[in-house]
């Protein structure tokens, strides 16, 4: 199942549903507290599920413990990047214990460990509470990103050649921020991607182009491929 749910989305989310107290539990177990699904640990441990299934191979071992270790060291970087920028920030000192190996992974994840090591004047986690609360107007979160991005390289070629349309010229992007609507069968139309990709994308599809649109200078640049003249690989 979780072999099926790296491509599936639907098998993915069932994946999800029936391992959701277990997600809690491992939350709760890294934050020596009782979490929630209204806590950011909740938000932490199910992107860091979700990337599991991203990652896994069965030379990895079962993929419950292997899916909790990486629920456990998301959370000890999330409370270390709290812990940076907000020093008043009060973490139990087991929680910090512990330092996993890097895993690989993708820009999103990339941008939120990140931001546990940025000192400049604008930190890469303010932007990403900033894109965060402009995303809420769309109806998801920043962390909400990891269910809903393409995983096939086609796919994600799609995503780009859609997002480099809807950015050139540049109004074209603007008139969408300022409408809110994305324009699915105009792009059908000039890249030949299918109504089925955007539509099951169009949240994806959102968040890079506010991201490319807006002051983010340190997310921006996990989004190299979708400007024009970048590799789309």
């Amino acid at each position: 199942m979780v072999l099926r749910a790296k491509n599936d989305e639907n098998v993915r989310e069932k994946l999800i549903q029936i391992n959701r107290q277990a997600i809690l539990r491992s939350a709760s177990s890294a934050a020596k507290r009782y979490v929630t699904e209204s806590d950011d640990e909740w938000s932490v441990a199910l992107y860091a599920f979700s990337r599991a299934v991203d990652v896994y191979t069965p030379e990895k071992g079962e993929f419950l413990p292997f899916a909790q270790m990486l629920i456990h060291r998301s959370l000890i970087d999330y409370y270390r990047s709290e812990a940076r920028h907000e020093p008043e920030f009060s973490v139990a000192p087991e929680v910090m214990e512990g330092n996993g190996e890097e895993e690989e992974t993708d820009p999103v994840y990339l941008a939120v460990a990140e931001a546990s090591m940025q000192e400049e004047e604008r930190t890469l986690r303010e932007e990403i509470l900033e894109a965060n609360e402009l995303f809420s107007s769309f109806g998801f979160s920043f962390y909400d990103l990891t269910a809903c991005s393409p995983k096939q390289e086609k796919t994600r070629r799609e995503c780009v050649l859609a997002v480099r349309y809807m950015m050139n010229p540049r109004e074209r992007a603007e008139d969408f921020k300022r409408t809110a609507r994305l324009p699915i069968r105009e792009i059908r139309k000039a890249t030949g991607v299918s109504v089925k990709t955007l539509d099951r994308y169009r949240k994806y599809l959102v968040a890079v182009i506010i991201l490319l649109t807006g002051d983010f200078p340190h997310l921006a640049e996990y989004l190299k491929p979708f400007r024009e003249g970048d590799n789309a690989s």
